[in-house]
């Protein structure tokens, strides 16, 4: 074998090394949990304003969750159920608040399909929204509650509803 058959060997096995390496890295970063992408971005845009993070609670995340499914499988998109089921009763049915002399509670909600189901853009539409920037952007909340359910939803077959619960309480 000669020098330059030789070279072009070890250029090809370390070509396939690096896109080896490329793949496993895109797989990692495609396996972070969506609740977990959308609590780091909250907390990078959070960080922008120097503002604390906000930590994972969940009891918060049940009562996410049992929102974003309702709101899934009824079909609507609103911080009240159809059966009445507020914020409020919520964060309360909870247990997350239990104990304590006040709170404070907010939550916000989003749904999307393909791109606009992601973490990224998710927080993008929260920013622009005055009423959800105002919570993402409160000193108050230290804790949160984050769900993401996907399925048929609106008449879209891949669709994605998010509730995060937010609460400070003293």
């Amino acid at each position: 074998m000669n020098t330059r058959s030789l070279r072009l060997i070890i250029v090809l096995v370390l070509a396939m090394v690096f896109a080896g390496s490329l793949v496993t890295h895109s797989a990692q970063a495609a396996s972070v949990a969506p609740r977990k992408a959308l609590l780091d971005r909250i907390n990078v845009v959070r960080a922008r304003y120097g503002l604390a993070h906000v930590l994972p609670a969940a009891k918060l995340r049940g009562a996410a969750q049992r929102h974003s499914i309702d709101m899934l499988h009824r079909n609507y998109f609103a911080h009240t159920s159809p059966v009445g089921s507020s914020v409020y009763t919520r964060i309360t049915n909870s247990g997350f608040v239990s104990g304590y002399s006040s709170w404070l509670g907010g939550e916000t909600l989003a749904w999307g399909t393909g791109s606009l189901e992601g973490a990224h853009a998710t927080v993008y539409a929260w920013m622009h929204s005055p009423e959800h920037r105002a919570i993402l952007l409160s000193s108050k909340f230290r804790w949160i509650g984050i769900s993401r359910e996907c399925g048929r939803y609106h008449g879209f077959a891949n669709a994605c509803v998010w509730t995060a619960d937010w609460v400070t309480r003293s």
